[in-house]
């Protein structure tokens, strides 16, 4: 669930960058382009609005399951709790984001292997 939530909010990001890049391009499209260009906008348009309320669904499902057994007091309770917990995370998620790309940047540009990739290839000659 929350590799589909993350792969949705990814899809979402980035989606108005991906219709941006496209209506540029379809000013130098022939009208034969522009109009597949369209049907193109229209199909990632509605995948997307399909993934979302597919993910709102399962949320629907799992959380009425889950407290069905709160009160609207406690509902608001474990909100604030799962709001504070959720911005602790982002947080932290930000600045490990932040530290890797620092980290990047200020690398040699011939890294070596990490360990991972090592037991990946002891793996696959195995």
């Amino acid at each position: 669930m929350i590799g589909k939530l993350i792969s949705t909010g990814f899809s979402l990001a980035t989606l108005p960058a991906r219709l941006t890049f496209r209506s540029v391009r379809a000013l130098a499209m022939t009208p034969a382009e522009a109009s597949r260009l369209l049907a193109d906008m229209r199909q990632a348009s509605d995948q997307a609005v399909q993934e979302l309320q597919g993910l709102l669904a399962n949320v629907d499902a799992d959380m009425t399951h889950k407290t069905a057994h709160l009160s609207a007091a406690d509902k608001r309770l474990a909100a604030e709790l799962a709001l504070h917990a959720a911005e602790q995370h982002l947080n932290m998620a930000a600045i490990n984001i932040l530290r890797a790309v620092w980290l990047t940047l200020h690398s040699t540009p011939n890294l070596p292997p990490s360990e991972l990739d090592k037991r990946l290839e002891q793996t696959r000659n195995d």
